[in-house]
């Protein structure tokens, strides 16, 4: 009985272990592909992390990089307060106090010209000592503008707003992205089999596309911004220099009605400020022309900049959006981030275009107040023609004064055409200026009010770029 149990237990455990094996041996196949499954999901799942975890990194410096280059513009092109009718008031002055003097002038050289004898130096001296003092208010006001510039430019500096601050800091972020930008591309060539290399490999263009679009706004602001401050600081230097000669030309024509031989000196210092004020804004624009183009050489020397495409960054955007299409681009927690932000920068093409044109129509109605562009030359040439008439006649007719004060006669007429235009157009361009100014805000399209719009859309983006895990 025994021996007949010990055979029955003997068989029992020889046939369970004969269907253990046979079941380890059935299973092992599906058990070693569910390891491997698991394995190849952790490992892609590693991939797409350590991307993301790239990704958002470029895309926080690359949003940096483009806030600071808003600000940059805001910041560097701020104007200080009332400073359009302020210098409007000193300019308006001296028009108005030359213009009172060419037209006693017109009386008096009429009256001159046939009857030498009859004619009253007296309204001619209050009237020369009014342009005195005008052409001194005009060439201070010219003077105060230039220092509020060269103040607001401290300020600027002490808050990294300047050109070589500014570069600075936009050099030091550029070289952090550069480094990102190079741990990618190794990362992505040491992953080309997994299923999400085409993925990845298009994110990868578009944040090579956006590193070089920031530079390229940034440089069009920094440039634009360092024109038009050269410009207008060497047309205030200039404009102070010609008032300030016309104000001795006046204030010796004065003293010539008491000593004659002076009144060759006097219309000299005429030509000498007709010829700067003629000039003056061929000079200006020339010296922002050149800031403009060495803006551009600086920051390529500092930051290495790159051309940027705009055709070609819209193909990479829409061969990202080809690629990421379907289920499977959910892996890459980025994507959709990184085409919103590069659909963001592809609208600065539009952005910029509008912002510059909003500019460019305010800067040339701030020009024409300057008395610069169509109208600083044709003033000019009129007081340059009188100071030429009024020398010809001192020395050419120095016995002949009814010849000598018909020169300054038609002098005269020719000065009224010029003053008369500037006190005109310095007043319309004022009203211009502030009909317009008063129009875009309504229209939410002043400069200052597009990038402050533009800001805040960059927060939102900013804020979602900053739930990638």
């Amino acid at each position: 009985m025994t021996n007949f149990w010990r055979t029955v237990q003997k068989n029992y455990f020889q046939h369970a272990l004969s269907r253990t094996l046979l079941a380890l041996i059935v299973c092992l196949p599906y058990q070693l592909g569910c390891a491997l499954q698991t394995s190849a999901q952790e490992t892609s799942s590693s991939f797409s992390q350590q991307f993301t975890k790239n990704t958002k990194e470029i895309l926080q410096s690359g949003i940096e990089i483009e806030r600071f280059s808003l600000h940059f513009r805001m910041e560097s092109a701020k104007q200080p307060r009332f400073r359009r009718l302020r210098y409007f008031l000193s300019q308006e002055a001296a028009s108005a106090g030359l213009l009172a003097f060419e037209v006693t002038g017109v009386d008096q050289f009429g009256v001159g010209r046939k009857r030498p004898l009859k004619l009253d130096p007296r309204p001619l001296r209050g009237s020369l000592a009014a342009a005195t003092t005008t052409s001194i208010i005009a060439s201070s006001g010219s003077m105060f503008e230039l220092s509020s510039n060269v103040v607001q430019m401290l300020k600027n500096k002490k808050h990294g707003y300047d050109p070589k601050s500014a570069n600075k800091y936009i050099a030091s972020k550029l070289r952090h992205i550069d480094e990102l930008l190079a741990q990618r591309d190794a990362l992505l060539a040491a992953n080309t089999n997994d299923p999400s290399y085409a993925r990845v490999a298009a994110e990868g263009k578009i944040l090579h596309d956006l590193r070089s679009s920031f530079v390229n706004e940034y440089s069009h602001f920094n440039a634009d911004t360092s024109a038009y401050r050269t410009y207008q600081n060497m047309f205030y230097l200039l404009n102070a220099s010609y008032n300030a000669i016309g104000a001795l030309g006046a204030n010796t024509a004065y003293r010539a009605l008491a000593r004659p031989h002076l009144n060759g000196t006097a219309n000299v210092l005429f030509i000498v400020a007709g010829s700067m004020a003629t000039v003056t804004p061929i000079i200006s624009q020339a010296a922002g022309y050149y800031a403009r183009r060495h803006a551009y050489t600086t920051l390529k020397k500092d930051v290495g900049a790159s051309d940027f495409s705009p055709d070609q960054f819209a193909a990479d955007l829409k061969n990202l959006e080809t690629v990421s299409g379907g289920t499977e681009g959910s892996l890459i927690q980025s994507l959709p981030l990184t085409q919103r932000v590069a659909i963001y920068t592809q609208s600065n093409e539009l952005f910029t275009k509008q912002l510059d044109s909003e500019t460019k129509t305010m800067r040339k109605l701030e020009k024409v107040a300057l008395q610069t562009s169509t109208l600083g030359p044709a003033i000019g040439a009129t007081l340059l023609t009188q100071g030429i008439l009024g020398t010809y006649g001192y020395y050419h007719y120095p016995i002949q004064p009814r010849k000598q004060i018909n020169q300054y006669y038609c002098g005269a007429i020719v000065g009224t055409v010029g003053a008369g235009a500037a006190v005109i157009g310095n007043a319309a361009s004022l009203l211009a200026g502030y009909s317009y100014e008063h129009k875009l805000s309504k229209q939410k399209k002043l400069p200052v009010q597009l990038i402050q719009q533009r800001l805040a859309h960059l927060d939102e983006i900013e804020k979602q770029v900053q739930t990638l895990q």
